[in-house]
C-alpha cells in the first residue's frame, strides 16, 4: 500500500512539472504530498503544509539535503497529527532526489 502511495505521489507531482521551472542543481531534495480520502487522490500543498517559503519561486519546495527534507516532512506530519480528516490530517508525504525521477524518465 505505501509503495503504491509513493508511486501515485511521484506520477502526480511529475504531470504538473513540466509546466513549472527546473529545480535547481542545488536543491535536488523535493518534498511530495498527497491527499487520500474517500478514494479521490489530489495533490498536497506541501509548501504549505511544511511552513515553508519557496525561495525559488513557485512549485514544490525543494531543500539541498535529505536532512532538511525529513524535517519539512516531520513538521507537516505534525502538523496534522490528533487532527481529523476535515482539518487536513489525510495527507501522505515523502521527500524524494529529484534527479532520480528525471533520469528515469529519458
Amino acid at each position: 500500500m505505501n509503495k503504491l502511495l509513493a508511486i501515485a505521489a511521484v506520477v502526480v507531482g511529475l504531470a504538473s512539472w513540466p509546466a513549472q521551472a527546473a529545480p535547481p542543481t542545488d536543491a535536488t531534495w523535493v518534498l511530495l504530498g498527497l491527499d487520500v480520502h474517500m478514494g479521490a487522490v489530489t495533490v498536497r500543498d506541501t509548501t504549505a503544509d511544511a511552513d515553508t517559503i519557496s525561495v525559488y519561486g513557485e512549485g514544490l519546495p525543494v531543500y539541498q539535503t535529505v536532512s532538511a527534507c525529513h524535517v519539512a516532512l516531520r513538521h507537516a506530519i505534525q502538523k496534522y497529527a490528533g487532527r481529523s480528516h476535515a482539518e487536513g490530517n489525510m495527507g501522505r508525504f515523502l521527500c524524494v532526489d529529484w534527479r532520480t525521477w528525471a533520469t528515469s524518465t529519458q
